[in-house]
């Protein structure tokens, strides 16, 4: 399949994805499954151009939604499977393992960073400190504790870590801006186009 014909399924696969973030989830949520569409597309093992565009669509919102733990009643974006069905248009069975072959294809896991909440991500990531300590990365800026029990040079060591660990969320929280910048533009120039569109029917209707 040529380049444009491939960019232009992947424009589909995330109009579609778009189209359930704004009507169930947020836009954190909405920047992790654009990410996810984007991570396939550069898969050479898998081909997002094979199949149906709603199935694709529909399982990447599935392993976003188990990944961040949205099939808990008690999550505030609760989804269900038949909620993410029922909008595409597909089946719980083939949907649940199209999301399982993503998974596995994109060695996604609970708590893959970029793809899932840094609270869960952090909650679910072991770090061994300098002094061999492991433990939650959740945990680090609870680390006085372990400062405060270290000598001169293990303190150096982890105030250098837990710099590094700074800097790292640091460029989490941009990379979360930029998505969020992104598709607040992606939603300003389809609110254009379909303006530009309306505009357009409605001068047919002048003639």
């Amino acid at each position: 399949m040529k380049e444009a014909e491939k960019k232009q399924r992947l424009a589909e696969i995330k109009e579609l994805v778009l189209g359930f973030c704004d009507k169930h989830l947020n836009e954190e949520l909405a920047g992790y499954t654009l990410k996810l569409c984007e991570t396939l597309d550069r898969k050479r093992k898998i081909s997002i151009t094979r199949g149906s565009k709603e199935i694709w669509a529909a399982s990447i919102v599935y392993v976003i939604a188990r990944l961040n733990f949205l099939f808990d009643p008690e999550s505030e974006f609760f989804l269900t499977a038949d909620t993410i069905c029922g909008f595409f248009g597909t089946k719980k069975s083939t949907i649940g393992s199209k999301a399982s072959y993503i998974e596995n294809i994109c060695n996604l896991g609970l708590g893959a960073e970029g793809f899932c909440s840094p609270k869960i991500s952090d909650s679910l990531t072991l770090v061994e400190l300098p002094n061999g300590l492991v433990i939650p990365k959740s945990m680090l800026t609870e680390l006085d504790f372990v400062v405060e029990a270290a000598d001169d040079e293990e303190t150096k060591e982890l105030e250098e870590f837990m710099a590094e660990q700074q800097r790292s969320k640091e460029r989490e929280i941009a990379e979360k801006k930029a998505r969020r910048a992104k598709i607040n533009r992606k939603i300003a120039e389809d609110k254009k186009k379909e303006k530009k569109e309306n505009d357009k029917q409605l001068g047919l209707f002048d003639l």
